[in-house]
């Protein structure tokens, strides 16, 4: 297992922000991190996963404790005719093309998103009208608490909205699984070309980002639209800037600091608060020492309702 001291973590995040790790580890299997995860518990040190690094905002300050990252826990395999396993680090473009080339459905709309599985099994991540819990059929995963590795099937997760039963701080994801329907595989391309080719028309890939900024706060209010129409566009706090392409979009023009991210993710939500009387709750997970004031951004009353 590789391991760095004071090791950087804004390489490994797509926003491309972030202090240094006391240390950083990779471990390659399941049962490397399980161990890990046994002894930092043992040795009381704190710790964080992270796949792909993106939804994700990492203090400036850094983060004091290890971080685990699951990058090279990679396999995927096709376990039955319609059911693709997937370690956590899998990316989700990989894991998209991967089911697309057996003909399997249903991962098309994951071909522009950048996280990992474990990330995405999490955070329910999904686009284009579709979500992991649409395909989900089970996943390993670690109780850090108890140090038991459980198989949880769909009515476990209780998926909701970017969001499932499990608490990052405490479950780890070590593989997950996806049933899909057979389809053509020329029909599953097209769909897959169709979204690619919508990312890079709807989304500023010119700079790095860490996905959408804020949820949508009600089935049919997209926080996109919101804070279009709220004239967020124009803003900028030192090198964080709202992107011209796409309203819940924050890119890091280059060397933004974490506090710059949150002053201006403020002024966002106070721009749709005024125009809209509609609190915006951040999409993204935080890691690192944030002061209270600036994670007051994540703890807006919004009416986050089942979608």
């Amino acid at each position: 297992m590789e391991e760095a001291l004071q090791a950087p973590l804004a390489r490994i995040t797509t926003l491309k922000i972030g202090g240094n790790a006391d240390c950083l580890c990779h471990p390659q299997s399941a049962a490397e991190l399980i161990d890990l995860v046994a002894r930092l518990k043992e040795a009381g040190t704190p710790w964080y996963v992270v796949g792909g690094g993106s939804n994700l905002l990492i203090s400036s300050e850094g983060f004091r404790g290890t971080v685990i990252r699951t990058t090279q826990m990679t396999n995927i395999r096709l376990e039955q005719p319609n059911l693709l396993e997937a370690e956590a680090g899998a990316r989700l473009p990989h894991l998209a093309r991967h089911a697309a080339q057996n003909g399997l459905a249903g991962l098309e709309f994951a071909v522009g998103i950048p996280g990992t599985v474990g990330g995405a099994v999490i955070m329910n991540a999904g686009a284009h009208g579709s979500s992991i819990s649409a395909i989900f059929d089970s996943a390993k995963i670690l109780d850090s608490a108890t140090g038991e590795v459980a198989e949880l099937r769909s009515e476990d997760m209780a998926f909701q909205y970017r969001r499932c039963a499990l608490d990052p701080a405490r479950h780890i994801v070590l593989s997950a699984k996806f049933k899909m329907p057979s389809d053509v595989p020329e029909e599953i391309e097209k769909r897959t070309k169709h979204n690619e080719d919508y990312r890079w028309k709807t989304q500023p890939l010119g700079f790095p980002n860490a996905g959408s900024t804020f949820k949508n706060p009600l089935p049919d209010k997209a926080a996109g639209f919101l804070l279009d129409q709220s004239g967020v566009k124009d803003l900028k706090v030192g090198n964080a800037a709202v992107s011209s392409i796409h309203a819940n979009f924050i890119v890091n023009l280059g060397g933004a600091s974490s506090h710059e991210v949150i002053v201006l993710m403020k002024r966002m939500q106070d721009m749709v608060r005024q125009k809209f009387k509609l609190d915006l709750v951040p999409e993204w997970k935080t890691m690192g020492t944030f002061t209270d004031d600036e994670m007051s951004v994540w703890q807006q009353k919004a009416a986050e309702k089942k979608q």
